[in-house]
C-alpha cells in the first residue's frame, strides 16, 4: 500500500464531546465523504500549536489521514492510501 500526500484544506462536520473530537463528514474538492470509522488518533506539536491527526476509513479511500489544527481550527486532508 502506498500513500499519496495531499495536504489540502477540507470542510469538516465533527462532534465535540468535552475534550474529545470525532470527525463525521468532510468536503474535499466539492464532494462530501462520510467517515465510516476512526482507525487511530495521535498528536503532534509545533511550538504552541497542537495538531490532532486521525486515520480514518472514508468513502474516498480505505485509509486517509485528516488533521485538525488547534490554533486556527482548520482541517486538512493530509494523505490517502492507494493500492
Amino acid at each position: 500500500m502506498q500513500y499519496i500526500d495531499i495536504r489540502q484544506p477540507i470542510e469538516m462536520i465533527a462532534f465535540f464531546s468535552g475534550a474529545k473530537l470525532k470527525p463525521l463528514r468532510f468536503r474535499w474538492k466539492g464532494q462530501v465523504y462520510k467517515v465510516r470509522r476512526v482507525n487511530g488518533t495521535w498528536f503532534t506539536d509545533e511550538g504552541i500549536v497542537r495538531h490532532v491527526h486521525y486515520s480514518v476509513k472514508a468513502d474516498v479511500a480505505d485509509s486517509c489521514e485528516l488533521c485538525f489544527n488547534s490554533r486556527d481550527l482548520n482541517w486538512t486532508i493530509t494523505r490517502i492510501a492507494v493500492e
